[in-house]
């Protein structure tokens, strides 16, 4: 019963991370990008249509579900966001990406 347990905490130690993450995005989204008169962050469906995103993939990202996302599309994203497509930077959240895709992977082989 311990393994059960501890593959448990390692899952919603993962849940935690993907949600953490997406705040992250979201909160950096909507401090950089805010309307011209007055300092209230420009709502996600404006933000789409300026960068032409698709609004459910944004939401997807910025809620902690983007593992279901690929690769490419979160790329997108984060160049919209960060105004750059800096290659550390990519290759930094395409580690963490695909890190944090290997754990359901590893537990299911525990």
């Amino acid at each position: 019963m311990a393994k059960a347990n501890d593959k448990k905490v390692v899952k919603e130690t993962r849940n935690l991370l993907l949600s953490a993450m997406g705040n992250l995005l979201e909160s950096h989204r909507e401090r950089k990008f805010t309307y011209a008169q007055r300092s209230t962050p420009l709502p996600r469906r404006v933000f789409c249509r300026r960068f032409r995103l698709i609004e459910a993939t944004v939401s997807h990202i910025e809620t902690g579900r983007f593992l279901n996302l690929d690769f490419n599309q979160l790329r997108m994203y984060l160049a919209a966001t960060h105004g750059r497509t800096d290659v550390n930077f990519l290759n930094s959240f395409r580690k963490v990406y695909e890190g944090i895709k290997e754990i359901d992977d590893l537990l299911r082989m525990l």
